[in-house]
């Protein structure tokens, strides 16, 4: 919860510093403008919209606060907050192009040259459109486990081959009280990568915290927590895995 309400607080004091103190040197792009250049642009007006952004932005932050850090009982995914805050990123960089007088003219027409200043901006927006929903959906799949011969091996990012004559210990256990994330993903439910426990220990999750079992593995490396898609099936896998 208070990692939302920092950034809440971050973001209003970016957005409070631009629309209202005329920070305009932390708008990137603009502030490596050449001076001519930065004279053709309607700063106040662009300082404006980044500054409501980021006031939104800093809302959205809050009312995830709110949901999920405040015990209000609702069961409602943060996802969409994401994807809201995503909409509201692209808008305005969409429509702070149009303050751009390098760009368009005062009749709103695009200049002679100006649709190629545009395209790295529409780089930018087709990036932040498609590969950001697209690393969600990745990160938010099932952990797929095979069993081969030899070895157990966890597919997708952040996978291990685990080879068997190296496992210790399989134990049929719950969620491990997880401290913070090291090097991973957090998807809704989902908790993907290197983490740290409560008690300090590094380990390898590979959970979907809506399921109330998972397995742990000790072995050579660093140990490893997995479930996969229902309470049944990691049962299932941790009695395959055992009988290795």
């Amino acid at each position: 919860m208070w990692i939302f309400i920092s950034a809440a607080l971050i973001l209003f004091l970016l957005g409070f510093a631009v629309h209202r103190l005329g920070w305009h040197f932390l708008i990137s792009g603009y502030n490596t403008m050449k001076r001519e250049d930065k004279a053709r642009v309607n700063i106040k007006a662009v300082a404006r919209l980044i500054g409501f952004m980021c006031y939104g932005l800093a809302g959205i932050f809050l009312l995830i606060a709110a949901v999920h850090g405040l015990g209000f009982g609702l069961d409602i995914p943060i996802e969409p907050f994401f994807g809201l805050m995503l909409i509201l990123i692209v808008v305005t960089l969409w429509r702070a192009q149009k303050y751009d007088g390098n760009i368009y003219d005062e009749d709103g027409n695009i200049r002679p040259g100006g649709k190629k200043k545009l395209i790295p901006v529409i780089v930018v927006l087709g990036l932040l459109v498609t590969i950001v929903p697209g690393l969600w959906l990745w990160f938010s799949q099932p952990t797929e486990v095979t069993l081969t011969d030899s070895s157990l091996v966890i597919e997708g990012s952040y996978g291990e081959t685990v080879p068997y004559d190296e496992i210790k210990a399989v134990t049929l256990t719950y969620e491990p009280s997880l401290a913070r994330r090291t090097n991973g993903a957090a998807t809704g439910s989902r908790l993907t990568g290197h983490f740290r426990t409560t008690e300090g220990e590094d380990v390898l999750v590979f959970i979907d915290r809506d399921i109330d079992v998972v397995i742990r593995i000790d072995w050579s490396g660093k140990p490893i927590y997995v479930n996969v898609e229902s309470h049944e099936a990691t049962e299932a896998l941790y009695e395959e895995v055992r009988l290795k």
